[in-house]
């Protein structure tokens, strides 16, 4: 009977002398008998060809992807009138929107885009315009009268208010002109507005009756 051979502190395994150190470790775990092929690192053949098809599928995918259009740099001269009795000092609250936002059943108006505080008069705003998130351009506007900063209470019913579309759109230049005479009037007071009603089919002539034949006597 055979006793296992044990190596002796400080000395080399059978068949190692003569190696150098730097190559007794060197062994790389593809040569070990009944282990996995595998590249330098460890890492089986079959995971580094799995993570390497990932990785092609997910840099396709992001390929054929478009990315979004970029906002629009968009320059607003505004024109802003109220009746001769609004303090020209009094606040107005002007409001650019989207016209439409979403698709199909999800379409909904009035998405804001950015709002800004000013006074009745000319004046000229910049803002970025985010196209990927909707379309159409409103501008809308109200003064404060009573200068509590709320369109309207029940009590008070002062404010004054407008709203355009803007038709030439998009554009990098826009203008709008509004006079705030609505009385406490919200931007979906204006806008769509009613459904236009379907249009009644044209009306049939009435059919003239032939009159019977007089029978000779």
């Amino acid at each position: 009977m055979m006793t296992p051979q044990r190596n002796e502190p400080g000395r080399l395994a059978p068949g190692s002398e003569g190696v150098p150190p730097s190559r007794r470790a060197e062994r790389p775990l593809s040569q070990v008998e009944g282990g996995t092929p595998s590249l330098p690192g460890g890492r089986p053949l079959s995971q580094r060809a799995a993570l390497v098809s990932i990785t092609a599928l997910v840099c396709f995918g992001c390929a054929a992807e478009e990315p979004p259009p970029p906002p629009i740099s968009v320059e607003l001269a505004a024109e802003i009138a109220a009746p001769e009795e609004i303090d020209p000092a009094a606040t107005v609250h002007l409001s650019v929107h989207h016209a439409w936002t979403g698709t199909g059943e999800l379409r909904y108006p009035l998405e804001i885009v950015q709002r800004w505080e000013t006074n009745l008069g000319s004046s000229n705003f910049s803002f970025d315009y985010p196209s990927a998130l909707g379309e159409g351009l409103v501008v809308y506007a109200w003064v404060d009268t009573d200068g509590d900063g709320r369109n309207c209470t029940p009590a008070e019913r002062g404010d004054l208010a407008d709203l355009v579309e803007v038709e030439a759109f998009p554009s990098e230049q826009v203008s709008a002109s509004l006079f705030l005479d609505a009385p406490c009037a919200g931007p979906d007071w204006f806008f769509p507005g009613p459904e236009p009603e379907p249009a009644a089919p044209p009306e049939s002539a009435p059919e003239e009756s032939e009159s019977p034949e007089a029978e000779p006597e």
